[in-house]
């Protein structure tokens, strides 16, 4: 494979997993109140409704799921010499 592609590979891996970290921590923040947040989920409610909210909430968390298979199957990709160059967090 030439070096660009392998370049690019490991460009669009790092920007999808920045994708997923972001997606997961919007699902997580839904999900969870911080001690420093108490209240917050209920809030979030009262302005954006109940079914939005749910709704928001599974697609983030849809989302860093298909992210993740993106992400393998890119990596699955590679040869073995070039899945040892991709960096991985």
């Amino acid at each position: 494979m030439s070096t660009v592609v392998q370049a690019d590979r490991v460009h669009v891996l790092r920007r999808l997993r920045d994708l997923r970290d972001w997606a997961r921590y919007i699902h997580e923040s839904l999900t969870a109140d911080q001690p420093y947040e108490t209240g917050k989920r209920n809030l979030l409610e009262a302005y954006l409704g109940e079914a939005f909210l749910r709704e928001f909430d599974s697609d983030s968390r849809s989302l860093a799921d298909r992210l993740d298979v993106m992400i393998r199957r890119i990596e699955a990709s590679a040869a073995p010499a070039e899945r040892a160059s991709i960096p991985t967090r």
